[in-house]
């Protein structure tokens, strides 16, 4: 390309046409020939965010040539537009780019040294973790969160030391562990350094563990002082006798999760389940109508039904498709006579309901 047709490219960026900028922005994007690469690094030098964005994408044609090193400090560019378009190039660069990264981590300037751990961590590529995890021990502590967050994306067991170790690290970092040690599997000694999390001062922090012990939580939890700690529980918890309690809690949030984690284990809890069903809270009574469609006793079908004049459609809709779960005549009929609404989501809820009654019948 001429240099005179490109700059009345970057002219068009510049404009405030929006149809002028997108279509001058895709054909530099287009661009591949070698000259025209010698127009985009000057433009990039320019202190304008807007054109610095498009020629960080244009740039992605040009991989093979490129020296990664040139452009780390875009990583953590002021605009967030530039920082995307960084990253982007970074990931498609291969190994030359994952390299440039791994020396980012020695940079003495905290800003790269930040955005190299945080790039690292979208990238989930096997060889950044040796320098991950020798950033989670950086005499920084947002370099050493965010090296725990990027170890937290990776699936390699190689991770798990080290997540577990900065459990004693500041509260930040030990949120960042708990964050990426949910789902994993740990060994017994593992879970027991988790389980000391449960009696942290923060509540976000015990939650977390919850998440991470999931179903090992212990149900003395249901004591814990905070609603966001009970509601994790509850949606972990297997033990019947905890649910019971959770499903009775003086928060809502706590009996709509604890509802829901009924509905999703599809435990018959139906005594625990239908005094919610005249809850004040409206989710809670979605949640517990929800999950009394697993039940085979005859009296929660009229209590369902009765929902079906609750003030709320969205329990109207949980208990038309309880309703239809568990089928009957008097189901069919109380389907048909509900059918009748304005509200043109919930009666296709109710239709396709009444279409599940009928055919167990």
């Amino acid at each position: 390309m001429k240099k005179s047709a490109f700059d009345d490219l970057i002219a068009a960026i510049r404009s405030d046409d929006i149809a002028r900028q997108e279509d001058a922005a895709n054909k530099v994007c287009a661009l591949k020939d070698p000259v025209s690469l010698s127009y985009i690094l000057g433009v990039l030098k320019e202190d304008d965010p807007l054109t610095q964005r498009v020629m960080l994408w244009a740039l992605r044609n040009y991989s093979a040539e490129l020296d990664y090193a040139q452009y780390l400090h875009y990583l953590s560019a002021e605009d967030l537009g530039v920082r995307e378009a960084a990253l982007m190039l970074f990931m498609d660069g291969g190994q030359p780019a994952v390299d440039t990264l791994v020396a980012g981590i020695s940079s003495a300037d905290m800003p790269t040294q930040y955005a190299s751990v945080q790039a690292l961590g979208q990238f989930r590529v096997p060889g950044a973790i040796p320098a991950l995890i020798s950033a989670s021990s950086s005499s920084e502590q947002d370099i050493r969160e965010i090296a725990v967050i990027s170890l937290g994306v990776y699936h390699d067991q190689a991770v798990v030391p080290t997540l577990v170790s900065a459990l004693k690290d500041l509260p930040a970092v030990r949120l960042a562990a708990l964050s990426g040690l949910r789902g994993r599997q740990l060994s017994a000694e593992e879970l027991s350094v988790v389980s000391v999390s449960l009696t942290d001062e923060r509540e976000d922090i015990r939650a977390a563990a919850v998440y991470v012990l999931d179903a090992l939580t212990p149900g003395t939890l249901t004591l814990d002082p905070s609603p966001y700690v009970r509601r994790a529980l509850a949606s972990v918890t297997a033990e019947i006798p905890v649910l019971i309690i959770l499903c009775g809690d003086p928060d809502s949030s706590v009996r709509s999760a604890a509802a829901e984690s009924v509905r999703k284990q599809k435990l018959h809890l139906e005594d625990t389940l239908l005094p919610l069903l005249s809850d004040p809270v409206p989710g809670v009574r979605r949640a517990a109508a929800s999950a009394l469609g697993n039940s085979e006793r005859p009296d929660v079908v009229p209590a369902l039904i009765s929902c079906l004049a609750d003030p709320k459609p969205g329990i109207r809709a949980a208990a038309a498709a309880s309703l239809g779960s568990i089928g009957g005549e008097s189901v069919i009929q109380a389907l048909k006579d509900a059918a009748n609404t304005q509200n043109p989501i919930l009666a296709g809820i109710i239709k396709n309901a009444l279409m599940t009654a009928e055919g167990k019948k």
